[in-house]
């Protein structure tokens, strides 16, 4: 009984203190909610790295109390609950089609990218050797900033 009353006061402490930084910053609203949920999956997954490395070092998964109750070590339940929460968000962004559409933002970025790039490209009046070269400078660049 008391050790769960003092988890329970260690818990709220914990929270009591995260509302309280929460509190103090600047929040900005979620403006593409699956962008939030791929790094909101993707700090799940380092989470469940992070307790799968303490739970691989550890020597005994679980402990016995002086009342002789064998229980699972708490690095062992933090990762099952991290593998849980890590399926959960990589099943909703399977769900919502989060690659399809990225996709379809990137080809539409890429697509008013190329319509600037032409109304720029009108608008200096270059010569046709100069035309010409844009063919050939440009797709030189893209590819380098791929590099």
């Amino acid at each position: 009984m008391k050790a769960a009353a003092a988890r329970r006061l260690e818990v709220a402490a914990v929270e009591a203190d995260v509302r309280a930084v929460i509190a103090s910053e600047g929040l900005e609203a979620v403006t593409n909610p699956l962008e939030a949920l791929a790094l909101l999956a993707t700090e799940s997954l380092a989470m469940k790295a992070a307790l799968a490395a303490r739970v691989n070092a550890l020597q005994e998964i679980s402990t016995t109390s002086k009342l002789g109750v064998e229980s699972l070590k708490v690095e062992v339940g933090l990762y099952e609950r991290a593998l849980e929460r890590t399926a959960k968000f990589l099943d909703l962004l399977a769900k919502s089609n989060f690659e399809e559409r990225r996709l379809r933002i990137d080809e539409q970025t890429a697509g008013m990218f190329v319509a600037v790039m032409k109304n720029v490209l009108n608008r200096l009046d270059l010569t046709p050797a100069q035309q010409i070269l844009v063919g050939t400078v440009v797709p030189e660049e893209l590819r380098a900033l791929d590099a």
